[in-house]
């Protein structure tokens, strides 16, 4: 349980009070705080007879009605939730928090198009299936800079938290940005509290059965108010600790290629993936807030929040990546369209041949090793002048948002042969790798594991963000037009990113200048076995257990590998060459020289080789920097509507926003120089950077129009159409990238590799915002306090998305011998989709209290909510596993079915729920990394084809669930306990572009079921 805790006295001294509040509260679509409880009669409540009058209820019910005022009282489609009188949020992170709302699903990964690194809390959300979410803090912009437009969500300390807003549709007076919607981190102010001496507290600890390590969390809150001569003040101060360890363990396969065996095609894997993940944050919350009434018609406001999250993962990974593996068809299964089910044996095959290679399979395997420090602070002003007696109101803001993230990576790699061959059984529900008993006892032997290479990356990014905005409203008595509001917002976002690359090079391999080292020949504490224990929960098979490089190794080299590249000392393995005994006065090479086992143990601090292919430390190439810079310029004006008092009608507000966007960006397009064979000769790529800029300017017009009509006081009608738009990621409008070649191994060990096709990565400056053209109905009802009903179906057109796919682009490649050609090349790069897509769908949830049975039967209550979603992206492109390009994808991160159900219990002092959330298989990216290589399928021996490829990658069907119990003893003393991912829930991915439409098990991923216990204090 991740939550802060507290509980207002005002909130039970006055019912009438809290009621009044909460009507007065939700009528504003952007009011920063929420009533933290509800009214209702005792028999409303509790389902009992009524006896004293009205009764406050408290606890997550009292939370779930505010949470339904706020949704009926607001201009537009708003889903809300609001902490409960303890201060809790019901999930451990405000991910999991969101992914209960209709119509939100959150991504289990790192980010989408990163299909590979799995997330235990969540990462991305999606409202109504679309990734443009924009993200605000008291209903102003706040970030992460981390190349994207909104904040971390990971990086939200959810203790600091009263609500958190879901808008699904907009108004004109609220800042642009959010094809999808936007999402409102609410925090408690100090007016908010009855006036006196406020003191909470939490404490909490939580265990993984994976991690096994326990995780501590605390949190205090104070406040209070005083009446001076110069009126009313009031400071709150609120801060937060919490650590989370976790462990993910993945199996992997690669792209299954098309290979002809016999005459005819089938369809292998190129190998496998194993390992897991040790990650552990510690996330550090600073919020204060000061608020002075000089008089009651104006108030000011001072806050300060910070959000601190610091991380680090130790990450273990086992490989086998070819592209000439073949089988034995008589002795291995495939389904019907030719993909490989199971065999006892992936060979190499020789293709100038095509018989078994003599070779033994070779394994890749590395020890990663990542620190990330990431520091988000929003510095706001603001004031409210809105007199008792007029009709006008104005409010205004200033602000200031400053956001760091440092990220550190070092991956050390080795090999290790895998024997002949080896075994893969695809037929249940997880991938078997097998080998033979000498293969495994070989694991054993340092002697065989080859130092290989490393490959640093390493980032700083700094974003700021200044704003200023005004806004006025006058009122109207008895009319039907109830006020007109108009205002201005001025905002520039600027962020420089500083990034190294992956600069994969060779450690001492022979070949390259310094001896072969082994693990034999590894300083004390620079290798370990690691242990895969209980893998999937022992559900699968694997290999065995393996040699790595140590943690202690890559935390030492992380942030400068200088010292792990180092030659050995000098005369270590011997001199590369020796007399040749059978030819005097000749020469031939040392064999301690390409393996230095007999050598023995280095020195401690001793390096592995491979300084002369390592690149500068740090950010010292021109080419480490890029800039981007967003200027926004918007006006607004926003009528409201509707009879007065009680009369019936239909009433809403109908506005327009123009924004004026200026994105500017600047950075260097690096050519990397490669040497490789092409056509029989040697050629050699510059490695060059050659500077790139862009500008671009647009003006936008957000309408919008949104109707309410109410039958009854129990229901209510909506409609609404408006235009949102986005804009697209710094990363997407990077005026960086690259120029390179992809190839193919060497024909000869130690030989140059095989040139297939040159390539470019990169972002693309001009890019235009994603516009969305908006239709929302809505037909809610609200029965009595905590029982509701809403049905809402919505439409959406989607132009200009920014697609990031391959194609083919010209460029102009530059040679070491001075000579250039003008390429058509495979690019991977940004551009804006031609074709529109479209998004269609429908929400359904409710919520219902079984108050009409007796007792404490009469607690029990079912929330649940159930989203359809539909559509078409046809300007998104793939590449099949022949070479075809399609646009029959979805659009990304978009689940079709979605769904939440949760069994309730409230009735004092207990508070119960057990949730389980579910979405369908959803696409990841046309384009991720590992799913687009460039392979040879060959014909017969010696004849060869290169087929460009880029497979859709799928996020498969997922649920976990969730339960939590709290236990209030006294009005100042709670404690509870809350389980997650109870089921231990497997995430797959799925790879497509293969024949019949079959979609093929790409990676699983498998972590902690979670419990935490803790106590909340207040007084």
């Amino acid at each position: 349980m991740i939550s802060y805790r507290y509980h207002s006295r005002a909130l039970r001294r006055s019912a009438s009070a809290i009621a009044f509040a909460a009507v007065a509260l939700a009528t504003s679509a952007q009011a920063q705080i929420e009533p933290q409880g509800a009214v209702a009669t005792t028999q409303e409540a509790t389902g009992e007879d009524a006896g004293a009058g009205d009764v406050v209820v408290t606890g997550r019910r009292a939370a779930l009605q505010a949470a339904d005022e706020r949704k009926r009282r607001s201009e537009t489609i708003v889903d809300s939730i609001v902490a409960d009188d303890a201060g809790k949020l019901p999930d451990n992170s405000i991910t999991e928090v969101l992914q209960r709302v209709s119509g939100v699903s959150i991504v289990r990964f790192a980010a989408l198009g990163d299909p590979d690194h799995y997330s235990v809390q969540g990462s991305g959300v999606q409202v109504r299936g679309l990734t443009g979410v924009a993200s605000r803090l008291n209903g102003r912009e706040i970030f992460s800079a981390n190349n994207g437009r909104a904040i971390l969500w990971s990086d939200v300390t959810p203790e600091l938290m009263a609500a958190v807003d879901v808008y699904k549709a907009s108004t004109a007076d609220l800042i642009e940005g959010g094809t999808g919607g936007q999402i409102d981190l609410r925090t408690k102010m100090p007016f908010d509290f009855n006036g006196d001496w406020h003191v909470a507290g939490t404490g909490e600890l939580s265990l993984g059965d994976m991690a096994n390590k326990a995780d501590p969390m605390g949190s205090v809150l104070v406040t209070k108010s005083f009446d001076t001569g110069i009126g009313r003040i009031g400071v709150l101060a609120d801060v937060a600790y919490s650590q989370f360890s976790s462990l993910s363990q993945f199996i992997r396969t690669e792209p299954y290629f098309k290979t002809r065996i016999d005459s005819k095609d089938y369809y292998i894997p190129g190998g496998f993936t194993y390992g897991d993940e040790a990650f552990q944050y510690r996330r550090y919350g600073i919020y204060g807030a000061v608020q002075w009434a000089p008089s009651d018609s104006l108030t000011f406001t001072g806050s300060f929040f910070q959000s601190r999250y610091k991380s680090k993962s130790s990450d273990y990974g086992a490989q086998v990546s070819s592209q000439t593996l073949s089988v034995d068809p008589a002795t291995s299964e495939f389904d019907e369209n030719g993909l490989l089910l199971k065999t006892n044996s992936l060979f190499n095959r020789d293709t100038g041949t095509f018989l078994p290679s003599s070779g033994q399979v070779n394994s890749s395997g590395n020890k990663g090793y990542v620190t990330s420090n990431t520091v988000t602070r929003d510095y706001s002003l603001s004031f409210v002048w809105a007199p008792d007696d007029g009709p006008l109101t104005i409010k205004g803001a200033l602000q200031r948002v400053d956001s760091r993230q440092i990220y550190d990576r070092i991956d050390i790699f080795r090999e290790i042969g895998f024997g002949q061959g080896f075994g893969m059984d695809l037929t249940g529900d997880l991938p078997r790798i097998t080998v033979g008993p000498s293969t495994q006892a070989s694991f054993a032997d340092p002697s065989n594991y080859f130092w290989s290479a490393s490959m640093p990356h390493n980032e700083d990014n700094k974003g700021r963000l200044d704003t200023a905005q005004v806004d006025a409203e006058y009122k109207f008595d008895d009319s039907f037009f109830r006020s007109v509001k108009i205002g201005g917002r001025a905002a520039k976002r600027t962020e420089r990113d500083f990034a190294n690359g992956y600069n994969w090079t060779a450690l001492g391999r022979g070949w390259n200048g310094d001896p072969q080292l082994t693990y034999v020949n590894a300083a004390p504490g620079d290798t370990s076995y690691h242990a895969f224990n209980d893998f999937f929960r022992g559900e699968t098979t694997l290999p065995g257990n393996l040699m790595f490089a140590s943690e202690a190794l890559a935390s030492r080299y992380n942030r400068d590998r200088t010292g792990l590249v180092q030659s050995p000392p000098a005369g270590f393995c011997g001199p590369a060459t020796i007399a040749d005994p059978n030819n005097p006065g000749a020469t031939i090479s040392n064999p301690q020289w390409s393996n230095c086992s007999s050598s023995g143990a280095l020195p401690a601090g001793s390096g592995y080789g491979g300084a002369s292919g390592i690149r500068p430390v740090r950010f010292v190439l021109p080419d480490d920097r890029v800039d981007n810079q967003t200027r926004n310029l918007a006006a607004y004006a926003l009528v409201r509507f509707g009879p007065q008092g009680d009369a019936p009608g239909i009433s809403g507000n109908v506005g327009v926003r123009v924004v004026n966007i200026t994105n500017e960006g600047s950075g260097y397009i690096r050519q990397n120089g490669t040497t490789f064979i092409r056509n029989g000769a040697t050629a050699t790529l510059t490695n060059d950077a050659v500077p790139r800029s862009g500008k671009a300017e647009f003006t936008r017009v957000l309408p919008s129009i949104n109707l309410e009509f109410a039958p009854t006081d129990r229901s209510k009608i909506r409609a609404g159409y408006n235009i949102t738009l986005d804009l697209p990621t710094f990363n997407a409008l990077r005026a960086s990238g690259t120029v390179g070649v992809a190839t193919t191994p060497a024909s000869t060990p130690g030989g140059l590799p095989n040139f297939t096709n040159f390539t470019t990565e990169t972002g693309n400056p001009l890019l235009k915002p994603t516009m969305s053209n908006n239709f929302d109905l809505s037909f809610e009802y609200y029965l009595k306090p905590g029982t509701s009903f809403h049905i809402a179906p919505f439409y959406k057109r989607l132009t200009d998305l920014p697609i990031f796919s391959l194609t083919q682009r010209q460029v102009n490649i530059v040679f070491s011998d001075g000579s250039t050609e003008l390429a058509n090349i495979a690019a991977s790069d940004y551009s804006n989709a031609t074709k529109a897509a479209t998004v269609k769908g429908v929400e359904v949830g409710g919520r219902f209290f079984l108050d009409m049975l007796p007792g404490w039967l009469s607690g029990f209550g079912f929330e649940g909510n159930y989203t359809f979603i539909d559509s078409k992206n046809p300007g998104d492109l793939y590449r099949d596993i022949n070479g075809v390009i399609k646009n029959d994808a979805p659009l990304v991160g978009l689940s079709k079915h979605n769904f939440n159900a949760t069994l309730l219990y409230e009735r004092n002092p207990i508070s119960f729920r057990v949730a389980y959330s579910w979405r369908s298989r959803y696409l990841q990216s046309t384009n991720s990394n590992g799913t687009n290589p460039t392979y040879n399928y060959f014909t017969a021996a010696n004849t060869s084809t290169p087929i460009q490829i880029a497979l859709p990658v799928y996020g498969d069907n997922y649920g976990s669930l969730d339960a939590g119990v709290r236990f209030k003893v006294t009005e100042n003393f709670s404690f509870g306990i809350q389980g997650t991912n109870l089921t231990a829930a497997t995430q797959r991915t799925l790879m497509g572009g293969y024949p019949g439409g079959t979609l093929i098990g790409r990676s699983w991923f498998q972590a902690d079921r979670r419990i935490s216990t803790g106590i909340n204090l207040s007084f």
